[in-house]
């Protein structure tokens, strides 16, 4: 059904060879979000090593053809694939894209875009670029008429074998990330700098997240396991939706100082409240959706109903984090996605005040936005409760 529609033919390679090793396990299924984000669970391990210099450079070509390159990676989802530079249009399958490729200073290659992205406020000057895809479909028509270079979508969204197939049949390279986990962020950012061929840039982005990762490591220098706050985190899947090892949920706690209450746990779950009342967690963390905290919010009414929801469950109203009104609000942009950073810096802070007392998240976002997104307005409200709030 979509032979109909034809992509500009692909250039000739000429060699050169990069190999970036992101080297991942199989993905298994989860629920998503409420808008509908068909899962497929995030990868568990990954290479240190994640780039190769690009010493096989060859420029030269035959029969007058004009010069060309590519570079041959290996994403998120284990694919190999060989993509021509420069890498001049791309369409992004997942909406959490866009803050990487702006941060990158590549944005304004983009050709096909999010329908969450186009109605986010946050990125209106691309509001403009034709929509291919929702959380929950795509447009291979739309796709086939932007005529990308490189689709970007996810290791989650949209299934990993029905695209595949159709993308290729449209002569379209579908390079698969996740970046929505901790642990895999700077390996993609690093993936993405060597095909937009704006390596410095990516390598100032993963600067800004080693350098608070370090900053936080430092200051819980001898908390031993035994003190570390126990933390159940709960997403905005459903009441008690949560995440194990390898989810998009897991890895923010352990780098903030906390033990994630969910370690035995297997993909992205919903568990019982019984479970939770018996693990009896310290504090209780909820990540939220946009409407509730973040760049367009003005007001903590939504925040305050949904954490007062929480705190007057049966079953966990007798815990040790709601006893303690030890329950807090995130929401997803600065948490499980490219802005993770932000969201463990106020997690550090809300688990230990003492050893975090001088340092103010909402100061550090600032900077984040200012540096990755120039020429963006630092607004909204983006935690909650906090001293500001």
């Amino acid at each position: 059904m979509f032979s109909m529609f034809s992509l500009r033919r692909r250039r000739r390679p000429v060699v050169v060879t990069l190999v970036l090793g992101l080297v991942l396990a199989a993905c298994a299924g989860a629920a998503d979000d409420a808008a509908t984000d068909a899962a497929a669970s995030p990868q568990d391990e990954v290479s240190e090593d994640a780039l190769v210099s690009d010493d096989d450079t060859n420029d030269e070509t035959t029969d007058g053809e004009a010069s060309a390159e590519t570079v041959t990676v290996t994403d998120t989802a284990a694919q190999t694939l060989e993509i021509d530079l420069p890498v001049e249009r791309v369409a992004i399958l997942d909406s959490g894209t866009a803050d990487v490729l702006r941060a990158l200073g590549v944005l304004d290659r983009l050709v096909g875009n999010h329908q969450a992205v186009v109605e986010d406020s946050f990125f209106a000057e691309i509001a403009d670029v034709p929509a291919v895809a929702t959380h929950s479909e795509i447009s291979f028509e739309a796709l086939a008429e932007a005529q990308p270079d490189l689709v970007i979508s996810s290791t989650r969204a949209h299934g990993v074998v029905t695209d595949n197939e159709i993308l290729a049949g449209l002569d379209i390279v579908d390079l698969k990330l996740s970046l929505r986990q901790p642990e895999l962020m700077k390996q993609e950012v690093a993936l993405l700098g060597q095909i937009f061929q704006v390596e410095e840039r990516a390598q100032e982005l993963i600067d800004f997240y080693d350098r608070w990762e370090t900053e936080i490591a430092q200051r819980l220098e001898g908390v031993t396991d035994e003190e570390r706050p126990r933390v159940f985190v709960e997403y905005h899947a459903g009441d008690y939706a949560t995440g194990g090892p390898g989810s998009r949920f897991y890895e923010q706690v352990v780098l903030a100082g906390g033990n994630n209450l969910s370690v035995d746990i297997d993909g992205e779950v919903q568990v019982d409240p019984e479970w939770v009342a018996e693990q009896d967690p310290d504090v209780i963390l909820r990540e939220v959706s946009a409407s509730t905290l973040g760049y367009d919010v003005t007001s903590t009414d939504e925040a305050e109903q949904v954490r007062d929801e929480i705190m007057s469950r049966p079953v966990i109203d007798a815990t040790t984090a709601v006893r303690n009104g030890a329950v807090y609000l995130v929401p997803t942009n600065i948490y499980s996605r490219p802005a993770y950073i932000i969201g463990v810096l106020y997690l550090a802070k809300w688990l230990y005040p003492d050893r975090f007392d001088d340092l103010d998240p909402d100061e550090i976002h600032r900077e984040y936005v200012e540096t990755f997104h120039p020429g963006i307005e630092h607004q909204g409200i983006w935690a909650y409760p906090t001293d500001r709030s």
